[in-house]
């Protein structure tokens, strides 16, 4: 899940705190979801894939590629 959602927020050129002001959380949460320290919740990873534009499924699921 981590490295999935680091590609996709690189890919839209945000920085974690842009990503954060656009989610509703803290800076440091992404960081923590994007190295694996906590899982969202599931409104937060629905409002993260949302921020994103990619589905829930492809983001946060380990056997999608992206």
């Amino acid at each position: 899940m981590n490295q999935k959602l680091r590609r996709h927020r690189r890919y839209r050129d945000l920085t974690q705190r842009q990503l954060a002001i656009m989610v509703g959380v803290k800076e440091m949460t992404i960081s923590h979801f994007e190295t694996g320290r906590s899982i969202p919740d599931p409104n937060t990873a629905r409002r993260i894939s949302e921020c994103l534009g990619v589905s829930v499924e492809e983001l946060f699921d380990e056997g999608c590629a992206a």
